[in-house]
């Protein structure tokens, strides 16, 4: 006589028609309408200054200063630059994430053989029956399973999506890194530059102040000027003097700089940055391009946008989870023990069907998770939107410093112009007996400081530009990594380019 069932015929067949209702029930489930961000449509290059144009931003902007030297060390920092490896390293963990992820849409298997070597219950069984001894040997126990998950939900569909999702993100922060290493290497080899400009200049202001200091020796020998006045132009060669340290110093902390930029230990003293003296300078107007492509050249704003979309998948996949899961599966396995009878018909022992699993009626873990997966994709929608402010107001203030500075590096020439005239007119009054000495010395001094002053501008006017390029995102342009064409867009941003 066969066991009692614990539930009668009737009441399994009661439950299995509800469980079929309650599938076709779910069946017209459908994804959730994806939150849309509402970035501000403002053209941020709607008013260009002076010295700034809207013809198309090149890809390589650094080439605009027809400089050689500068391009090489760009070239070598996309090459050799350590943080720039560490994230071409992350992408491709990204890439090998999505191989991962895709794995799951097909079956998985599992082979096993065990090995034991002893006694068994059922051979103490049998040899207490028989009133015999059970010897001890080798029991081996060989399986084989598959089991392979129904993506009824499209919760596996849109973990790959995500992974894809992921992987362009990822490739959006390499594109972000290697604007700043591209930022950071012309900034440092400006800076370079215009600090050998500077101490040339301030080299040259000593030679003059170290030729006046000479005639007004002789004058002072001569009884035509005092020991006072003497005595103040050693002092505007020594204040002149104590700048050189540490121009110089300054000069050789941006070569370590560069030189860590660019991934090597140090330059060669020998190199075009360690003695360079005259700062690139930009020949035409500055290009920023058409201000409503500035979202797509930004990999920031294509990274926020891809948080957005892996918050969004990330709510249907955890959503997935209030409904039944439906897997199918097979096993194939022996219950011989010994080796010869592993093939036996008797022997070998098999199961295939599906098997629905389904968290019910408990649905309160699983909706507290749509619940933090939904607020999580608010906040990518909140980032996504101070993304594109964000770039609106560094472009804005790159636009602003540019022209300030441009206005000033124009009035400092024009100063220094008038000063280098009042400097021959004090001379020459000088030697008329029209002015006293001091007003010499003025003039002299205020030459100097205007000369350095300037000088400081060439580099600050050129650092300002470099800010400005960055905040227009440089040009550059990925199309390493494309996401798939079934995942969310949440904004109007153009597909990225090809990469220089």
């Amino acid at each position: 006589m066969g066991s009692p069932s614990l539930f009668p015929r009737h009441y399994r067949l009661s439950l299995l028609g509800m469980a079929v209702a309650l599938l076709a029930g779910c069946s017209s489930w459908v994804a959730h309408t994806p939150a849309q961000p509402h970035p501000e449509r403002i053209n941020a290059l709607s008013h260009l200054p002076q010295g700034v144009s809207d013809q198309v931003l090149p890809e390589r902007w650094w080439q605009l200063y027809n400089d050689p030297q500068l391009d090489a060390l760009v070239q070598q920092a996309l090459l050799h630059n350590r943080d720039l490896a560490a994230a071409q390293a992350h992408v491709q963990a990204m890439l090998a994430g999505i191989q991962q992820a895709d794995a799951e849409r097909w079956p998985s298997t599992q082979a096993s053989l065990g090995a034991a070597y002893g006694k068994t219950t059922d051979d103490q069984t049998l040899a207490k029956a028989t009133d015999s001894h059970a010897p001890s040997e080798w029991a081996f126990n060989p399986g084989f399973e598959l089991a392979y998950q129904v993506d009824v939900w499209g919760q596996v569909q849109r973990t790959i999506e995500r992974a894809h999702v992921q992987t362009a993100a990822a490739q959006d922060a390499e594109d972000l890194l290697r604007i700043t290493v591209v930022a950071q290497t012309t900034r440092a080899y400006v800076n370079a530059c215009a600090l050998g400009a500077r101490a040339k200049v301030q080299r040259h202001s000593l030679d003059v102040v170290g030729h006046s200091l000479a005639l007004t020796d002789r004058q002072r020998q001569a009884g035509v000027v005092t020991d006072l006045e003497y005595s103040r132009m050693q002092a505007l060669q020594g204040e002149t003097q104590a700048l050189l340290p540490m121009l110089e110093a300054r000069r050789q902390a941006a070569l370590y700089e560069l030189a860590m930029l660019t991934g090597v230990a140090e330059l060669d003293q020998g190199s075009g940055a360690a003695t360079c003296e005259v700062v690139p300078q930009l020949n035409a107007e500055l290009p920023v391009g058409d201000g409503w492509q500035l979202l797509a050249r930004r990999p920031d704003i294509r990274q926020a946008e891809r948080a957005l979309q892996a918050a969004t998948l990330q709510v249907d996949i955890v959503q997935a989870d209030l409904y039944p899961k439906v897997t199918f599966g097979a096993s194939v396995s022996s219950s011989a023990n010994k080796p010869h009878e592993l093939g036996d018909s008797s022997a070998v022992m098999f199961g295939i069907g599906p098997l629905i699993t389904w968290q019910f009626p408990n649905w309160q873990a699983n909706r507290a998770r749509v619940k933090q997966a939904r607020a999580l994709e608010q906040v990518e929608v909140a980032q996504f939107e101070a993304s594109v402010l964000k770039a609106l107001k560094e472009v804005r203030q790159a636009l602003a410093l540019y022209d300030g500075e441009r206005q000033r590096h124009a009035a400092l020439s024009r100063a220094l112009d008038s000063s280098r005239q009042a400097y021959k007119l004090a001379q020459f009054n000088y030697d008329a007996g029209s002015i006293d000495f001091l007003d010499v010395l003025d003039s002299e001094r205020e030459l100097i400081r205007l000369q350095a002053t300037r000088a400081d501008a060439d580099g600050q006017l050129l650092q300002r530009q470099i800010g400005l390029f960055r905040a227009l995102g440089g040009g550059w342009q990925s199309g390493a990594v494309d996401t798939p064409a079934a995942a969310p867009t949440h904004a109007s941003i153009p597909s990225s380019g090809t990469q220089p």
